[in-house]
């Protein structure tokens, strides 16, 4: 094989690998909240976390909604990505944590938190629809 020959090969390796990785994340739902813990949201000083993780559990995208009223829409993009790309492919979970403290990390007493089913998003979804369903 001639090294011309060699070098469009790779150039076409390299091609489909940037469509298998993207910048162009997206993914958009809703999130609402069970019935018997809507008195329990609060309404003022409150964030909203939605974070996108991995098939591993690893978070790659956090969106922040602050004082969400129910049900919230979100939009993530790649703006909310933790890492530079991920696989087009990947199926993820999406998790969501309310707290009246704005910090994401430990849980907190009062905290609400739902997810919604292991790998069942990918990126690019829409309607993507996870409920807040656990008060901690």
């Amino acid at each position: 094989m001639s090294r011309g020959a060699v070098l469009a090969l790779a150039a076409a390796a390299a091609l489909g690998a940037c469509d298998w990785l993207t910048g162009d994340f997206r993914l958009a739902g809703v999130v609402d909240i069970a019935p018997e813990l809507a008195a329990r949201a609060p309404k003022t000083n409150s964030v909203l976390f939605v974070v996108a993780r991995n098939g591993g559990g690893v978070p790659l995208a956090v969106h922040r909604i602050v004082n969400p009223e129910f049900p919230a829409s979100f939009e993530m993009s790649a703006q909310d990505l933790l890492v530079p790309g991920i696989r087009r492919n990947e199926p993820l979970t999406v998790v969501v944590r309310l707290n009246a403290h704005g910090i994401l990390g430990e849980p907190r007493a009062g905290d609400l938190e739902g997810s919604g089913p292991p790998g069942g998003c990918r990126p690019g979804d829409r309607g993507v629809r996870v409920r807040l369903d656990k008060s901690l």
